[in-house]
């Protein structure tokens, strides 16, 4: 059984930390606890220390579970909204903004405001358990009180490190205040020393994966890996070498063997899996991410087997550009393509379809449901935050980068050859040993393979420098439209990124709120 099916978190955890929530239209955020109780009347036993820790994996089951998930994934050259995404209503139209960088991209944007008001209140969690699990005197095993904090410290630094790379200088909260007493924003250096000290704490108390360990609780693993992509995105590359090198060497790190294991449903918390956000069918713990990502897959049928080419089904937000969807793979010998890709519709009799712009192109299959989820709005299916996948793309960009191109070639193929039934090194099928520019481009394109619609691709170009570049160059639909149709009136919004969306605003409710900033405290271009 799942972590969030074992523990009733919404029954132990309401505290102070709800004045964190700093405003969003939606009512997911407004989670109400069924008993109020304070942090000290939580903390103050092992029993209410393991539950109030199990909280805080609630904001990360929140950022995930809808549309906050699209942070990471829209707005970049391998996914982006469809045209009618932007006539849903005024809030959708802000998440279309997202996407192509225009006027709704703005500080009360819904999603960017409440981005960060779930990540803060996952902060806020974590920092009552680091305050009070120091003072339980009756801990009956010390070193589950240790691991507990290992815990906190790890989605601690979770948390920070995804507002850091979308917000820039941040204000750093390590204590929980009223509204006040403001907190400035501490420079992007400042923010990263503390997720790294919280990830070092985290990596030498937390538990060792599989032993012991409640699926969904942070691992020795899950934080190392963490902190190696810590040190990647600061371009610490001999930091991060070291921390991938300990990691792959003791963590026992793994690829399963078929990939469209991974997306089955059937094999959650496998053991590729080093990070994974827990869901369930139960009332409360579902995901709706299918459903904004146009999912072809229709709900189960009582009394009949489950039916992949029903029609309709999912509010068809998002899709896979054509980058995606049929450029960055080779659809004849890598199988990640058929895994990854739903690339027709279908109608009732199981002919292909299309309707309006968009959807009958292309979606990600990765969210697919299967017979065993309710509905399209709600999955019981895990979500992966860190993979093993993951990890030895990373340490391959990281010896690219140290100048040892040949050896980052070993985790690369590692990562290749799982997705082709003949093995096929890249060098091989280059005809030579990439350049170290030649694999810079070659490993972003294997990121996208591997990774993509899970999450990382915006972070991935951020880091890399190149965001502006190629979402102008593979997510730019109306002058792709126009280009292929010969038309200059196609309905597709205009794509308007530039250098400053490598930042995301600052919400205005924070600037209201915090009584050391002010509008002036804005971000540059907002």
């Amino acid at each position: 059984m799942k972590l969030f099916s074992q523990h009733k978190f919404s029954k132990v955890i309401a505290m102070a930390v709800l004045v964190l929530i700093l405003g969003s239209c939606r009512k997911q955020l407004d989670y109400t606890p069924e008993v109020f109780l304070s942090a000290q009347q939580v903390y103050k036993d092992q029993a209410g220390a393991t539950a109030g820790v199990t909280g805080i994996y609630k904001q990360l089951q929140v950022l995930k579970a809808s549309d906050y998930a699209l942070i990471g994934v829209i707005g970049t050259d391998e996914a982006r909204c469809t045209y009618q995404s932007q006539g849903y209503g005024a809030y959708w139209a802000g998440v279309t903004g997202l996407d192509v960088y225009d006027i709704q991209f703005n500080s009360q944007n819904g999603d960017v405001s409440g981005y960060w008001a779930t990540c803060y209140q996952g902060i806020a969690n974590a920092n009552y358990a680091l305050q009070y699990i120091p003072q339980i005197k009756n801990f009956t095993d010390v070193t589950v009180q240790s691991r507990l904090m290992g815990e906190a410290s790890f989605m601690r630094a979770l948390f920070y490190f995804q507002l850091v790379q979308l917000y820039g200088d941040i204000p750093l909260r390590l204590q929980n205040m009223s509204f006040s007493d403001g907190v400035k924003r501490s420079p992007t250096a400042d923010v990263y020393k503390q997720i790294i000290t919280d990830l070092k704490f985290a990596a030498a108390n937390c538990w060792i994966k599989g032993k012991n360990q409640d699926p969904g609780r942070a691992s020795v693993e899950a934080a190392k890996a963490l902190l190696g992509k810590v040190y990647l995105t600061l371009h610490d590359y001999q930091n991060a070498k070291t921390t991938f090198d300990d990691l792959i060497q003791t963590g026992g790190l793994t690829l399963l063997t078929n990939y469209a294991d991974l997306f089955d449903g059937k094999h959650e918390n496998n053991a590729e899996s080093l990070f994974e956000i827990q869901y369930s069918t139960d009332a409360g713990n579902t995901q709706s991410l299918q459903n904004l990502f146009g999912s072809y897959a229709g709900p189960p049928i009582p009394g009949e087997a489950f039916n992949k080419n029903t029609p309709g089904y999912g509010g068809s937000v998002v899709m896979a550009t054509t980058f995606y969807s049929d450029t960055v793979f080779d659809k004849v010998n890598d199988k990640r393509y058929t895994s990854s890709i739903n690339h027709d519709r279908y109608d009732g009799s199981g002919n292909t379809m299309s309707w309006w712009v968009d959807p009958g192109l292309p979606t990600i299959k990765k969210y697919d449901i299967s017979s065993s989820d309710i509905d399209v709005n709600n999955s019981g299916k895990n979500l992966y935050y860190l993979r093993s996948a993951d990890v030895f793309l990373m340490y391959s960009e990281v010896l690219n980068e140290l100048g040892q191109t040949t050896d980052a070639l070993v985790p690369l193929n590692k990562v290749r050859n799982r997705a082709r039934d003949v093995a096929s090194n890249l060098e091989t099928a280059l005809g030579h040993v990439p350049s170290q520019t030649e694999l810079r481009n070659e490993l972003l394109d294997e990121r996208t393979r591997e990774l993509g619609g899970e999450g990382w691709r915006w972070f991935d170009l951020k880091r890399t420098g190149t965001l502006v570049q190629r979402v102008m160059a593979h997510n730019n639909p109306k002058a792709y439209y126009e280009a292929k149709n010969g038309s200059t009136d196609d309905p597709h919004p205009a794509q308007n990124v530039s250098a400053k969306n490598n930042l995301y605003p600052i919400p205005l409710s924070e600037l209201q709120n915090n009584q050391a900033l002010n509008l002036n405290s804005q971000n540059p271009g907002y």
